[in-house]
């Protein structure tokens, strides 16, 4: 009896989570499917339907008439960045803050902590303020260096509990073989915090690419919009086309979906190392 019941719960637990999977993704896969519709009556008129037709018509439109080429490449190269820096100077911090002698050490990780909850609404005038005064308002380096900064509590400290778990003999013996700090940094200390690195990469991802708030008032130059910010004047011009906006919608969503695709594993053991050690 025992064995029986032993036995249907493995295929319990793995419908369990297909439902619970298939609940969560299914906006995602209904927006991707209402893309293809051909007009708002179909999409009104029978909402949960399938299309009729696959048509790439709202993708073009989407692509074409939503600039959303040039959208895509500041996107891309304000997400690049900010999480390339978030991951070396997190990394290097958290290393530092890992080892129990730092001075203050405790007082730098509450402050890091409260930098992970302070609303982002709290210093957005300062902030303005700053970048003006340094003359990167209205460029993609108004967005990059915020986004680092607002990135890298989480990472710092991350990193630190993950740092926190390697022996002290690494360094040593790095040091014992000649083996200077770049190297040290770059060769052996980031390629042992895969797991970290790949968490951070993702959470800082998805923080760039999907933020408005800031993208929508520190940049006024149109050249300069990232994707959110974009979509919102595609809206505004096409507010009755819903097909072509939720096909724009997809094309934003597919990115941060390949990340985290790619990235999965390494994720799901950062998490749980940080979370453990």
């Amino acid at each position: 009896m025992n064995r029986t019941l032993n036995g249907l719960k493995s295929p319990l637990k793995r419908l369990a989570w297909l439902l619970l999977a298939l609940l969560f993704l299914y906006p995602m896969l209904w927006m991707a499917s209402s893309s293809f519709k051909s007009s708002n009556l179909e999409i009104f008129g029978h909402p949960f339907a399938v299309p009729h037709q696959i048509s790439f018509a709202n993708y073009q439109k989407a692509i074409r008439q939503g600039n959303m080429g040039s959208y895509f490449i500041n996107s891309f190269w304000v997400t690049g960045l900010s999480a390339m820096a978030v991951v070396c100077l997190g990394a290097w911090a958290g290393f530092a803050l890992s080892k129990r002698r730092f001075p203050l050490r405790k007082i730098w990780l509450g402050l890091f902590f409260v930098g992970m909850i302070l609303p982002v609404q709290s210093y957005l005038i300062p902030l303005m303020g700053l970048l003006e005064s340094l003359g990167i308002h209205d460029s993609l380096w108004a967005l990059i260096l915020p986004y680092t900064a607002q990135n890298l509590p989480v990472a710092i400290i991350l990193f630190a509990a993950f740092f926190a778990s390697l022996p002290g003999e690494l360094e040593e013996a790095a040091k014992l073989d000649g083996v200077g700090t770049g190297r040290f940094y770059f060769s052996i200390l980031l390629p042992v915090a895969r797991p970290a690195v790949a968490t951070i990469v993702v959470i800082a991802c998805l923080n760039t690419w999907n933020e408005f708030l800031m993208a929508m008032l520190f940049i006024v130059d149109p050249a300069m919009k990232t994707l959110p910010v974009g979509m919102i004047a595609f809206e505004q011009s096409h507010n009755t086309d819903y097909p072509a906006l939720l096909a724009g919608l997809s094309l934003i969503s597919l990115p941060m979906l390949i990340v985290y695709v790619i990235f999965n594993r390494q994720v799901i053991r950062g998490v749980i190392a940080g979370a453990v050690k």
